[in-house]
């Protein structure tokens, strides 16, 4: 069965959704699905568009990311600090300070694709969305999508 907007097998989606998510140790999943939802309203989208998580390796267990992974049925998606070393379009001294690095989220979600949003801040949490148009996704992407995050509890 053919969608009728786009021509493709039905239930397959045309572009990878990934969220770059910076966020502070105070930082809870209601504030980081607020943030994200804002988001994703930029540009017509939905929860249901989300295709992953993406942070910073050492925030990729934090309780209020993996939580929202839970609620969303997405993957949290791990970036070293190597990879997200990149120039980006906000590069933030306050994320410098305390992390050595120029962007957490931006860097995380453009290493998924190009930005469809730059990076937006609430509190303790900053998001960013990006997108890629095709479905050869990178290896790290379709490991990361076949793993579970039941384990994180309810």
């Amino acid at each position: 069965m053919k969608d009728a907007h786009s021509g493709q097998p039905a239930g397959t989606n045309l572009m990878a959704i990934v969220a770059g998510i910076g966020l502070r140790a105070s930082a809870e999943s209601d504030e980081v699905l607020h943030l994200l939802d804002f988001c994703l309203a930029q540009t017509g989208l939905t929860r249901s568009d989300l295709t992953a998580l993406a942070t910073l390796d050492r925030k990729s267990s934090h309780p209020a990311l993996v939580g929202a992974a839970v609620i969303l049925d997405v993957p949290v998606l791990s970036v070293g600090e190597a990879d997200i070393e990149i120039s980006v379009p906000n590069p933030s001294a306050r994320v410098r300070h305390h992390t050595g690095l120029v962007s957490v989220a931006e860097a995380a979600a453009m290493q998924f694709g190009s930005l469809l949003v730059q990076k937006q801040c609430s509190a303790n949490v900053t998001c960013a969305l990006a997108a890629r148009q095709d479905m050869s996704l990178p290896s790290a992407f379709r490991a990361a999508s076949t793993v579970s995050t039941s384990w994180a509890g309810p």
